[in-house]
């Protein structure tokens, strides 16, 4: 039996979802900073949690997934995410805000994979669209990209904790209401048989190429996401257009989910690859000259929508 609003209670739960990734993501590394912490610190305490959650987060989707009910888990996480979250009002020593980062992740990232998991099982038993759903993640983003520059301009970094601790009390409070649908009816795509038989597979060295090219490119973000606010912000750009930087490169995201198979679709995966990787060591080798060549932030702009 299909719960009732069933897509409109997962858009609110998408909505909730994204709002403190929208915050944590550009304005977290500001808050370091206004705390005292110097590059180094500041790099540990982003990269950390992104090791651990790579142990962390399918151990905790396969409990959702034996579990009674997944959505039963989202709730405890998501409660669990709220608490940890205020372990940021602490003393801001380097040792706390480790500690509360690694915590945070470990409840944190299950929450979009479960919530995906949800929202398929309502594409495959009702009919539902996944699209229609899950925009509202991407637009909630780019709400809490825009307001947080704005608030942060009026108060500061030190609001940022606060800011991500509503914005879960909100998820939690939406998380409630998630639609109850039972355990998947579908294994997972990688049980521990299938993972058997299609490990050889993983070792293909056409796989291994590719798979690197891929991390080699994704990799090139992390130092951008973790200290182009703070670059902004030594320029002398002020929070607004940093949040308005921030959610220009979503726009440009969705704009190119929208046109992607009209303008790609005739072009090989390999292809494609080597495009991106051309257009990431383009926007890197432009980024550093935008500044000093008197671009401006217009400049910056466009290297966002590249």
């Amino acid at each position: 039996v299909k719960p009732r609003h069933f897509e409109l209670r997962m858009g609110l739960i998408f909505f909730t979802l994204f709002v403190p990734l929208g915050i944590h993501l550009p304005y977290f590394p500001l808050w370091l900073q206004a705390n005292g912490f110097d590059a180094e610190q500041i790099a540990i305490i982003l990269a950390a949690p992104m090791f651990l959650r790579v142990v962390t987060t399918p151990l905790l989707t396969a409990l959702a997934d034996r579990a009674s009910d997944r959505a039963h888990v989202y709730v405890v996480l998501t409660a669990a995410s709220l608490a940890l979250s205020a372990g940021y009002f602490l003393t801001p020593t380097y040792a706390m805000v480790l500690a509360v980062s690694l915590a945070l992740t470990v409840a944190w990232t299950p929450h979009s994979p479960i919530a995906d998991s949800l929202a398929l099982s309502g594409v495959r038993r009702f009919g539902s669209n996944y699209a229609n759903m899950r925009k509202w993640g991407s637009i909630s983003y780019l709400c809490a990209n825009l307001a947080g520059g704005f608030i942060l301009s009026a108060t500061g970094a030190q609001a940022v904790p606060v800011i991500i601790f509503v914005a879960f009390g909100a998820a939690l409070v939406v998380a409630l209401t998630a639609p109850r649908l039972g355990r998947p009816r579908r294994a997972s795509p990688l049980s521990a048989a299938d993972f058997q038989q299609s490990a050889p597979k993983l070792l293909n060295a056409y796989f291994l190429y590719f798979s690197i090219g891929v991390g080699v490119i994704t990799a090139s973000h992390a130092f951008f996401y973790g200290f182009v606010s703070i670059y902004w912000k030594s320029i002398g750009i002020g929070d607004q257009v940093v949040g308005l930087l921030w959610g220009w490169g979503v726009v440009a995201e969705i704009g190119m989910f929208m046109i992607f198979t009209r303008v790609f679709g005739s072009f090989s995966v390999v292809s494609i690859m080597v495009m991106a990787g051309i257009g990431a060591i383009v926007r890197w080798i432009a980024f550093p000259v935008i500044w000093p060549l008197g671009l401006g932030i217009a400049g910056f702009f466009a290297i966002q929508t590249l």
